[in-house]
């Protein structure tokens, strides 16, 4: 092989590594985030928020998780309120209420599986000095 087209091979290889491998670096600009409840505090300073993100490509991801944050800032949805796996489909039917200006209620359903365990052990508490009440649903029958 001729230099130049092995230098344009490694160049291109390059190209895709970086293009496909970009989420494993964090990038995350190609999540499709849908917003299922949205509630201000009463008053007004922050927003707590149930939503759905999927993305990956055909080998992707689709999960549940709850974001609490300043009413100026955007919905970051790697920043969830449960799991250490951010991105696992460990909780859903996940319902946000404010009780007051200083306590948030987040109820949900979540999987009881061994393997979820330890994740779904992971929840945070407070937040902006909001204490976040953690209620777990029963599953429907």
């Amino acid at each position: 092989m001729k230099k130049g087209s092995v230098l344009f091979t490694l160049g291109l290889l390059s190209i895709i590594c970086f293009v496909r491998c970009d989420r494993f670096l964090g990038n995350r600009y190609h999540d499709k985030v849908e917003i299922i409840q949205e509630e201000k505090s009463p008053n007004g300073q922050y927003v707590a928020t149930s939503f759905s993100c999927s993305g990956g490509g055909p080998a992707g991801y689709f999960y549940f998780n709850a974001n609490l944050r300043k009413a100026a800032e955007e919905l970051d949805q790697l920043d969830g309120l449960m799991g250490n796996h951010k991105d696992w489909k460990a909780f859903f039917e996940i319902e946000v209420r404010w009780i007051d200006d200083e306590n948030l209620e987040v109820s949900y359903e979540e999987i009881d599986l061994p393997a979820y365990v330890d994740n779904n052990a992971v929840k945070v508490k407070s937040k902006y000095g909001i204490k976040i009440h953690h209620v777990i649903k029963r599953p429907k029958q």
